[in-house]
């Protein structure tokens, strides 16, 4: 049963990184955008989703960035990236980054783990 679970987490992760981009729901107003970036300008990304949309989503001084799991700045991202970025919709239609992450995933501690061996002793089979 762990295996099933971590091979369908893992199978989230590669869908949630690999897929193309979509907004999704995310809470009352909040939202992800994934995508390509096409373009990194002052205070808006332009984003292209899986629709070949292209989706200018605002970033100012509040927004954080992660590359690889750590964080860096604005000025790390380019154009061509893929990105996830969680932010809020606003009033007028646009989205307000407030974390953009980009690059590879941070490794799971718990998943990179290998299972313990069986050492013999009853696992809660019956009918041996």
């Amino acid at each position: 049963m762990k295996t099933s679970s971590r091979f369908t987490s893992a199978a989230l992760l590669a869908l949630t990184l690999l897929s193309p981009a979509m907004a999704l729901s995310h809470g009352k107003d909040g939202v992800h955008v994934m995508g390509t970036v096409k373009e990194v300008k002052q205070g808006t990304l332009v984003v292209e989703t899986s629709e070949m949309k292209q989706e200018d989503v605002m970033t100012d001084a509040s927004t954080r960035y992660e590359k690889s799991g750590a964080d860096v700045t604005a000025a790390d991202l380019k154009a061509g990236e893929r990105v996830v970025v969680h932010g809020m919709k606003m009033k007028n239609g646009q989205v307000h980054a407030q974390l953009v992450k980009f690059g590879k995933p941070k490794a799971d501690a718990k998943a990179a783990q290998p299972a313990p061996a069986a050492s013999g002793h009853d696992h809660g089979h019956s009918g041996h």
